[in-house]
């Protein structure tokens, strides 16, 4: 009790201001003093994991991050309402064992962006992620659902010898296909979907991908998500790493795989159409 009282009053007591070094700009600032010409030339001298704390004031220790093109001020949307007309929504399901369980849904317009739109991060039973997903499929017009690999692993341990995936059809009725484990071609997507080109405060190219400000695991993902490094002297005989750390990756991995199907929006036309987009390529008729 008394740390949290502690955590508290320095809460409130310290707050942080990020700058960017363009605030310094005669023509871009606010009473900046340096030529564009000369910021220039300072940026082109810094080392790329510097550049995320020197140019743009973000604290060092997340300078590692994977996705340094994620800004919240662009990508960070207040959410508006998704219609079953407008929109089609993929699910996906990331469970774990002794980490919580991590369920995300994005949904595809009809300029073909991507909107991630609810998100579930708890330590759930097989009846908790279905009530889950059941009630997402009132609200949403889901057209594919995904499941990392392990949720079709069989359980040795259980009576029945069965897993997540069978049993989350055959008591639940929720058909989940086989997500992929490509995470480089993965992250490499996320990192396309999120791109945008931005002159001045103008955005001249904008984002495939925005993220509602509601979906808070997955915010804070995309601040954490980092490179995997060597560590002490040896770290000076070796090249850096090419693979993130396998952590703080849940709903990354749920959103890889989303991104990664290359669906596309269709129209409703009737209740039978769904299930439409994307043939289920692993199909198993559950005994």
């Amino acid at each position: 009790m008394g740390r949290e009282i502690l955590e508290d009053e320095y809460r409130r007591k310290v707050g942080v201001v990020e700058a960017t070094v363009f605030d310094n700009s005669i023509t871009k600032g606010v009473r900046g003093r340096l030529a564009d010409r000369d910021i220039d030339r300072m940026i082109a001298e810094y080392d790329e994991d510097d550049k995320q704390a020197r140019i743009y004031g973000k604290f060092h220790h997340l300078t590692g991050i994977v996705f340094k093109n994620f800004n919240r001020k662009v990508h960070v949307i207040k959410p508006f309402k998704i219609t079953k007309r407008d929109f089609v929504v993929i699910e996906a399901l990331d469970p774990h064992g002794r980490n919580p369980d991590a369920m995300l849904w994005v949904a595809i317009d009809r300029k073909e962006t991507f909107f991630i739109i609810d998100e579930v991060y708890a330590n759930m039973k097989t009846s908790a992620i279905a009530a889950h997903a059941h009630k997402r499929d009132d609200r949403y017009r889901i057209e594919l659902r995904l499941a990392d690999p392990s949720a079709f692993n069989v359980d040795q341990h259980n009576e029945r010898e069965t897993s997540l995936a069978k049993d989350l059809y055959n008591i639940y009725g929720l058909d989940y296909m086989k997500g992929t484990k490509r995470r480089v071609a993965a992250d490499r997507r996320i990192k396309d979907a999120l791109d945008y080109k931005e002159v001045g405060h103008e955005i001249i190219l904008a984002p495939e991908l925005y993220i509602f400000s509601t979906c808070e695991r997955m915010i804070w993902e995309f601040g954490h998500y980092q490179w995997d490094d060597w560590r002490g002297k040896i770290a000076e005989r070796k090249a850096p790493k090419e693979t993130p750390m396998d952590k703080d990756d849940h709903m990354i991995e749920n959103l890889g795989r989303i991104l990664l199907q290359e669906l596309a929006f269709v129209p409703m036309i009737t209740e039978s159409s769904k299930g439409s987009i994307g043939e289920r390529k692993d199909f198993d008729v559950y005994d």
